[in-house]
């Protein structure tokens, strides 16, 4: 039996992702066997509230508790993310973003302590990735307000790395397409606009995201 990508979502729009994008890219370079497991956050209910000791750690160590050929990966958000997660506290002395994500990812790493494990944490949160490309906003919303739609192309063109959006609340991708979409729901809509937009523009402008999606596709070819 050929290697198995098991990949951790936190809820029904990033398991549409990972099917309706991600999947699609792997599968042309030759990666078929992918799973995508939603973590459930409550009994009866999936989606969000990730409790590392709780949830996370537990999932991950079930999975990889079998016996088949097997890699284990995650896709959650860095924002509003538990502070039970491993070296929550170590991150107020640090300065960036992308060291305070690096540091937790290196702490679960070290906590399940296995080379199979490939921990990621979406920088800031999912959402930022639709900021790719305006082609998914343009074809889903075409009757958006004009002014709303200056705001979003505004947007894109000041991140050029859609990563880097801000993660104050009020600032946080996720508040900027309820404020600019009229009826946003992101398990409607988040997974079409990033179709729309295609990884290729996600990859090319989302460094952490592409780093991911490459040690995935080199750690199940070795």
């Amino acid at each position: 039996m050929s290697r198995v990508l098991n990949i951790l979502v936190e809820g029904a729009t990033e398991r549409e992702f990972v099917s309706n994008v991600i999947y699609p890219y792997l599968l042309d370079r030759g990666i078929s066997n992918v799973r995508t497991i939603t973590i459930e956050t409550s009994p009866g209910y999936k989606g969000g509230d990730v409790r590392y000791l709780a949830r996370f750690k537990p999932y991950i160590q079930k999975l990889l508790s079998g016996k088949e050929d097997l890699i284990v990966t995650s896709f959650i958000d860095f924002y509003r993310l538990r502070n039970d997660f491993p070296n929550y506290e170590k991150i107020k002395t640090l300065r960036t973003a992308e060291e305070k994500v690096s540091l937790i990812e290196q702490g679960c790493l070290e906590d399940i302590q296995d080379d199979r494990f490939i921990p990621y944490i979406q920088l800031h949160e999912f959402e930022g990735l639709l900021f790719s490309s305006p082609n998914g906003f343009n074809e889903l919303f075409p009757d958006l307000p004009p002014s709303n739609r200056k705001e979003l192309l505004a947007t894109i063109e000041q991140f050029p790395n859609p990563e880097m959006i801000n993660d104050r609340p009020e600032f946080a991708p996720s508040k900027r397409l309820e404020k600019l979409i009229p009826h946003y729901q992101k398990p409607l809509y988040g997974s079409m606009i990033a179709l729309e937009n295609g990884i290729s523009s996600i990859i090319e402008k989302c460094p952490r995201f592409n780093n991911w999606i490459q040690t995935l596709i080199m750690r199940m070819k070795a």
